[in-house]
Parts: structure tokens; C-alpha cells; sequence
């Protein structure tokens, strides 16, 4: 049977009322956030919320036994958590009916499916649902952002959103925390009649996003690009304030120009921008970013700044520069070119 994508589902409003519920939801996938709103939502229309269970604990005779007949207090939502267990597990896992109104949910949170293809005949007939909770791939995650600000009469630009899911990740429930400081930072508006909606730039998903200062320090190495010092200077304090080292800040700083000087290279021997992320073996979003960033160097600038991040790097490795000092004057070196 064909899975339905969890934000489809949600979508639908189909877990919006007891008529247009599922006999039960057999949910699959790494992204926990899809198993806790698909569950939420349903346990809204039980009087008693949701009866948890474990799929370490319980068996198949106990889940029969529950579904078979209403509760004497109605209709019940039976929920079974890591139900892989349950339904990798010895004994035959068979639900052949369950009393109207009462709903099974087997929440599955890995990659792979593991029911069995006569359980899931089986599930089908009895009107039960595959509910497809997969991790989201990059450009899914962008689109979900994109959607949930617009909800908002807010519209990120496509740099933005791109920008947004490298800091967080794809992990749903992250971005979500993410989006929701986007919003408060942007305020309710001015309350004018303009139905349009207001921009989110890049600059605002660098102000309320919360980074990882080894794999997203953007706005650092997006100031050293540019060559602005004082903004460069700015954003170190920042990453000092964090506990990021001067060791990593130059391993950034290397990694980066050495990626600049590849871009530069590949693009000046013929290949496309479209095809600079497959060739260089990084995102999208990076490869313009430092192609964009290397229009405005020339070789022998890049070389220059790579051999000054190789000094400062020996220099504080063996105890000649301390570290206060040596990004300071690496800072200096490479945005005044000297």
C-alpha cells in the first residue's frame, strides 16, 4: 500500500474530526516531529486523550483485546510507541478488526518499514493508513519553512529560507523553533491594510537563528569575504561569546578560502554554477555563496590569505602568537590585503 506523506495528511484535516478518521496509523520515519503532531491531533478528539503503550511491553493479544469493542467511557485512541519492536517480534502481528470509532496508532520512528507484507495487507483491508514520517530532503525543509512564515504574512527570500535550514538542519522540530523566532522578531507589523506580505532577508535568519559556530558561522566568514573588518570583528566577538576557539575560527577561515580559490578555478575552466555543487562535492547554497564571494578576489589574493591563516596557524601552535593577537592581526592581514 501507498504511504501518505504526514504533512499531506495533516494538511487534509482529515484528523480534524472522528468521522474522517482512520481505523488506525501506522507511521514510519526518522522525523519524530510528524509522529507528535499526527498523535497530538488525534488526541484531541478522544475524551480521554491518548492510551500510551510500549512496543517493547505489550503484544498483539493485548492491543486485540482493547480494540475489539468500545471503552466504557467511548471511543479510545491507542497509541503504541517504537511499535518496531512489536512489529518486528516473534509472534504474528494480525489486527483484524477494530470497533468503530476506536483508533490504533503504531508509531515506527526509523527508516525502514518494518511491518511485514501479510500485516500490511491486513492493514489495508481494515482501512487502516501507512503514514510516510521520513526525515525531509533540503529543499522539503526549505518549502516548509517558506510555507509556515507566509502563514504569517511573512515571505523569506529563497537565500533566507536556504540559509535558515543550513544553520538548523532539517530536523523539523528545530526549524520550527527557529520559524517561531523569526516571527517574534519580526513583530505583528503596522498594522496597515497592505495585504502584502513583509520580507525576511538573510540578514534576520543570522540575527535570530541559534548556529553551530563549526558548521554555520556565516556571518563571520561572510564579513571576511567582503573584507569588512569592523563587521568581521563584530562577529568573532560573537563567536567568542559562544566559546569558540581562535583554532577553529582559523580552520573556518582556511576552509573556506581554499573552498573560494576551488570555486574560482572550476568556474574559470568552463564549469557551470549549476553544476559547481556536484563537482565540488558541497551544497548548493555553498557553492554560490563562495562563487559569488570569489568574484571580488583574485588568485594571488587568495593565495596571500590562505598563506597568512597557514602563519597565524603555526604561530599559535607552537605557543609564538597568543590567540587574541593572532586573530587580530589575521583579521587586519586579510581584509586590508596585507
Amino acid at each position: 500500500m501507498k504511504p501518505t506523506d504526514a504533512s499531506t495528511l495533516i494538511a487534509s484535516g482529515d484528523l480534524g474530526s472522528l468521522e474522517r478518521t482512520a481505523a488506525g496509523y501506522l507511521i514510519v520515519g526518522e522525523e519524530v516531529y510528524w509522529h507528535r503532531k499526527v498523535i497530538e491531533l488525534l488526541s484531541k478528539l478522544y475524551p480521554s486523550g491518548a492510551e500510551n503503550l510500549s512496543g517493547e511491553e505489550t503484544t498483539w493479544d493485548v492491543l486485540r483485546d482493547n480494540l475489539v469493542q468500545p471503552s466504557f467511557f467511548g471511543p479510545s485512541l491507542w497509541v503504541v510507541r517504537d511499535a518496531q519492536a512489536l512489529l518486528g517480534g516473534k509472534e504474528a502481528p494480525v489486527i483484524d478488526y477494530v470497533a468503530p470509532g476506536n483508533c490504533l496508532v503504531l508509531s515506527c520512528p526509523v527508516k525502514d518499514n518494518p511491518a511485514r507484507k501479510p500485516f500490511l495487507e491486513a492493514w489495508d483491508r481494515l482501512g487502516g493508513l501507512v503514514v510516510n514520517a521520513a526525515t525531509p530532503s533540503f529543499q522539503e525543509a526549505v518549502r516548509w519553512v517558506e510555507s509556515l512564515l507566509l502563514k504569517e504574512q511573512l515571505k523569506i527570500s529563497p537565500e533566507g529560507a536556504e540559509l535558515l535550514v543550513n544553520i538548523a538542519g532539517r530536523s523539523m522540530d528545530r526549524l520550527e523553533q527557529e520559524v517561531t523566532k523569526i516571527i517574534l522578531y519580526m513583530g505583528p507589523g503596522d498594522g496597515g491594510t497592505s495585504n502584502r506580505p513583509r520580507p525576511v532577508s538573510p540578514h534576520v535568519v543570522l540575527v535570530c537563528a541559534s548556529q553551530d559556530p563549526e558548521k554555520t558561522a556565516f556571518g563571520f566568514v561572510d564579513a571576511v569575504a567582503q573584507r569588512n573588518l569592523a563587521k568581521a570583528a563584530s562577529e568573532y566577538q560573537d563567536l567568542q561569546s559562544r566559546s569558540t576557539s581562535a583554532v577553529l575560527v582559523i580552520s573556518i577561515l582556511a576552509s573556506h578560502f581554499a573552498l573560494m580559490w576551488r570555486v574560482k578555478e572550476a568556474s574559470q575552466s568552463g564549469v557551470s554554477q549549476a553544476s559547481l555543487p556536484q563537482v565540488l562535492g558541497v551544497h548548493p547554497y555553498v557553492a554560490k555563496k563562495a562563487l559569488q564571494q570569489s568574484r571580488s578576489w583574485s588568485f594571488r589574493d587568495l593565495e596571500k590569505a590562505l598563506r597568512l591563516l597557514l602563519t597565524v596557524d603555526e604561530g599559535m601552535k607552537t605557543g609564538v602568537m597568543d590567540a587574541e593577537r593572532a586573530v587580530d592581526y589575521l583579521l587586519t592581514g586579510i581584509c586590508k590585503g596585507q
